[in-house]
C-alpha cells in the first residue's frame, strides 16, 4: 500500500506539470482507490486533463462514464474523438 501512495504523489506532482500519462494514471488511481480514497469527481477530472491533453484512453473512459449516465451523444464525441487519434476501442463502440 506504501508503494502506491509514493506512486500517488509523483504523480500529482508530475500532473499538475501537465504530464499526461500521470494525469491518467491518477484517474484509475481514484477510480479503483490505489493508493488514495476512491473519488468519482477527482477520477473525472483527472480524465479530463488528460483527454484534453490528447490522451485516447481518457477519451475512451470518459465516453464510457457518459454513455453509462444516458447521455449518448456526449459519449460518442469522446469515442469520436479517441477514435481519430487510434484508439480501438472506441472504434469498436462506434
Amino acid at each position: 500500500d506504501g508503494e502506491y501512495e509514493r506512486a500517488f504523489e509523483y504523480f500529482t506532482k508530475a500532473a499538475d506539470l501537465g504530464e499526461v500519462v500521470a494525469q491518467f494514471n491518477l484517474s484509475l488511481m481514484y477510480r479503483e482507490g490505489l493508493g488514495v480514497e476512491k473519488d468519482e469527481k477527482m477520477e473525472l477530472y483527472y480524465s479530463e486533463e488528460a483527454a484534453i491533453s490528447g490522451d485516447p484512453s481518457s477519451r475512451y473512459s470518459l465516453g464510457c462514464h457518459e454513455g453509462g449516465n444516458g447521455r449518448y451523444d456526449r459519449a460518442v464525441k469522446h469515442w469520436i474523438i479517441a477514435a481519430n487519434l487510434g484508439d480501438d476501442d472506441s472504434i469498436e463502440k462506434l
